[in-house]
C-alpha cells in the first residue's frame, strides 16, 4: 500500500507494517498530525521507494517482524542509503536495554516503541525524531 502524502510538515514519515489495520491507525494518526507519509505493509517494495527518495524521509518507523525482510534488515538497510535518517522500531516483543544500547550505540535505531502503542505517542515520538533531525542538519 502507498499512500500519497499530505506535505504540511518538512519531510517524509515512512510507515512499514505488514498488518494493514495498524498500518492505516498510524498513517491515518501521522497525516492528523500534518506529517507526509508514505505507508507499506511490504517492507521490499518499502525499501525500493526509499532508495528512490532517500532525501525525502526524515523518519522511518518501522515493525519489527515482517515476512521477506524484518524490521532490523530493513533499518540497517535504510541506514546505509541514508545514516542520518531517524529510525523507530515498533515491536510486541520485549526488547533488553542491553540490545537497545547496542543498536542504538551503533547508530541502528533511535528509539523502539513497545506494543500496545497509543497514536499520542506514537506522533509524540516521531515529533521529537523530526526535532532531532533538524538538530543535526543544523549542525
Amino acid at each position: 500500500m502507498d499512500a500519497s502524502p499530505l506535505v504540511a510538515k518538512e519531510g517524509v514519515i515512512g510507515v512499514i507494517d505488514d498488518e494493514w489495520d495498524i498500518l492505516q491507525l498510524y498513517r491515518d494518526a501521522l497525516l492528523a498530525s500534518g506529517f507526509s507519509v508514505y505507508a507499506f505493509t511490504n517492507p521490499l517494495i518499502a525499501l525500493e521507494h526509499f532508495k528512490a527518495n532517500s532525501n525525502s524521509y526524515v523518519v522511518i518507523i518501522s515493525d519489527l517482524r515482517m515476512p521477506g525482510l524484518d524490521g532490523i534488515g530493513l533499518i540497517k538497510k535504510v541506514k546505509e542509503i541514508n545514516p542520518n535518517i531517524r529510525t523507530l522500531l515498533i515491536t510486541a516483543f520485549e526488547v533488553k536495554d542491553s540490545v537497545f544500547h547496542e543498536y542504538k550505540k551503533g547508530n541502528l535505531i533511535d528509539y523502539i516503541l513497545q506494543k500496545p502503542i497509543t497514536m499520542k505517542n506514537l506522533v509524540t515520538e516521531v515529533e521529537n525524531q523530526v526535532k532531532i533531525q533538524q538538530l543535526q542538519e543544523q549542525k
